[in-house]
C-alpha cells in the first residue's frame, strides 16, 4: 500500500503500540517511566494520630471547663513510649508527634499561655481535634494509591516514599537506535568540503528522545552502498527495540534504505504519506522490533518524529494518552492551501492564536527557535481565513 492519508498512518500506528516488558526498579529510577500495576497502600497514612503544629495536647473535654491545665510531660516526634494525659493535665507536644492517650485537641503554642507549668487556655475558636492529624485522614490501608499507567514524576514518588516503597513496577523504555545516511554529512566540528554539509538530525533525534527520557544508542553513519546499509541495519535490530532511519528513503540512485529494509526482513506496514512535509515516511517490523525511514531533510525528520515516532514511543512506554498533543488554535492570518496534501506547519501558539512561521521549507530550520507547535492543515486547496478554527499538535 503506497500514499496513504495521515489518518490511515496514525490507525496502523496505533494498532502496533504496545507497552514494553515490566520490570521492577527503585522509586529514584522510575522517574519518568509510567507504573505497570495498580499500587495499593499497605499502611494507613498518617500511620496514628499526630500533631500538626508545635504547642500543646489536651482533652477537650477539660478546655470547656475553662480551667488551667498542668503541663506533666512533653512529647517529641518519635517517641514511642507514651504517657496517659490525666483529666486537668495537658502534655507539651511538637509536630508530627504522636498524640498521647487521653488528649485529643491541640493548641498551637503562639495561642497557648503558659505560667508557672500551667497551660491557659484564652478564649479563641477551639475544637476537638484541632490540630491534630487523624490516623488515615489522608490514605487508609488497602487502597488504590496510584493506578495503572501513571506518570511518575517527583510528587508521585514523594508520595510512595512515604508508604514505604522501595521498589515498584514499571513499562521498560523502549532501547533506540539512529542510522544516518548520506555520504554528503560531515561531523559538526570538522571543516566542510566543497558540496558537503554537517549532519544535524542526529543531534536532533537524540534531543529530542532526551526530552522523553530516552537515551538512544549512539548515532552510526551508513555508507551511502546497499551492503553496508543492510550490514547496519541487521546489527541495530539486533541491540534495538525501534530503529529511526534518516534519510535515503526516496527513489533515487543511491537510496539504498526501503530496498535493504526489505531484504533484512522488515515487513512494510506503510510507506509514503500524502503529506508535506515527510512524504516518503516507511514505517515496518521485523518480528518485535520496528522501523522508522525518515526522509533526510531536517525539517521533515522532525516532522514525522512529532506525529508518528513521539506518539509511537510513548504508547510503548505506557503512556495511554500519548496521542494528547493535540488541541485547537485560530489563525492569526489568512493563508492559502494550494494542494491536497496535509501539511504541517510550524508555528507559534500562544492564548488560543497560532502565527504560521516562515521558512516551511523542509531544509530551513530557522523557525524552530521560536516554533512550539505544529499546524496541521488537510482538506482541498482554499484559503483559510484569519480567526479560522484549526488543529496545532504541541512540541
Amino acid at each position: 500500500m503506497e500514499f496513504i492519508t495521515v489518518n490511515q498512518a496514525r490507525t496502523i500506528l496505533n494498532e502496533e503500540i504496545e507497552t514494553k516488558s515490566v520490570t521492577y526498579l527503585s522509586l529514584t529510577d522510575a522517574l519518568y517511566h509510567y507504573t505497570a500495576k495498580e499500587l495499593i497502600a499497605g499502611v494507613d497514612v498518617p500511620g496514628f494520630d499526630n500533631s500538626a503544629m508545635d504547642g500543646y495536647a489536651f482533652a477537650y473535654a477539660d478546655f470547656e471547663k475553662k480551667l488551667p491545665l498542668k503541663i506533666t510531660h512533653v512529647i517529641k516526634a518519635g517517641d514511642i513510649s507514651l504517657p496517659h494525659i490525666k483529666e486537668g493535665e495537658a502534655a507539651r507536644i511538637f509536630t508530627g508527634a504522636p498524640m498521647p492517650d487521653g488528649a485529643d485537641t491541640v493548641v498551637m503554642q503562639e495561642k497557648a499561655k503558659v505560667e508557672n507549668n500551667q497551660l491557659f487556655l484564652e478564649e479563641q475558636e477551639i475544637y476537638k481535634s484541632l490540630n491534630v492529624r487523624l490516623r488515615a485522614s489522608q490514605t487508609r490501608k488497602g487502597e488504590i494509591l496510584v493506578s495503572e499507567n501513571t506518570y511518575i514524576n517527583s510528587g508521585l514518588l514523594s508520595l510512595l516514599a512515604g508508604f514505604g516503597f522501595d521498589k515498584i513496577p514499571v513499562y521498560s523504555f523502549p532501547d533506540v537506535g539512529i542510522l544516518v545516511t548520506g555520504s554528503e554529512l560531515v561531523e559538526p566540528g570538522k571543516p566542510l568540503q566543497p558540496g558537503q554539509i554537517y549532519e544535524s538530525n542526529s543531534p536532533s533525534l537524540q534531543s529530542v528522545l532526551r526530552d522523553m527520557n530516552i537515551t538512544s544508542f549512539p548515532p552510526e553513519k551508513v555508507k551511502d552502498d546497499k551492503q553496508s546499509t543492510i550490514e547496519s541495519i541487521n546489527d541495530s535490530l539486533n541491540k534495538v527495540d525501534v530503529l529511526l532511519i534518516t534519510g535515503g528513503i526516496s527513489v533515487g540512485d543511491y537510496d539504498f534504505v526501503k530496498e535493504s529494509l526489505q531484504e533484512c526482513g522488515v515487513k512494510q506496514l506503510f510507506y509514503k504519506v500524502q503529506q508535506k512535509p515527510g512524504k516518503p515516511l516507511f514505517f515496518g517490523k521485523k518480528d518485535n522490533k520496528y522501523v522508522f525511514a525518515l526522509p533526510g531533510n531536517p525539517a521533515s525528520v522532525l516532522s514525522c518524529f512529532y506525529q508518528y515516532v513521539r506518539p509511537f514511543l510513548e504508547g510503548i512506554k505506557g503512556n495511554k494518552k500519548c496521542n494528547n498533543y493535540k488541541a485547537k488554535a485560530v489563525l492569526d492570518t489568512d493563508f492559502y492551501k494550494k494542494n491536497t496534501l496535509t501539511l504541517f506547519l510550524k508555528g507559534y501558539w500562544e492564548e488560543g492564536k497560532v502565527q504560521i512561521l516562515s521558512s516551511q521549507e523542509s531544509y530551513k530550520m530557522d523557525s524552530f527557535t521560536i516554533a512550539n507547535c505544529w499546524i496541521e492543515l488537510d482538506g482541498q486547496p482554499r484559503t483559510l481565513k484569519k480567526g479560522e478554527e484549526i488543529t496545532v499538535w504541541k512540541i
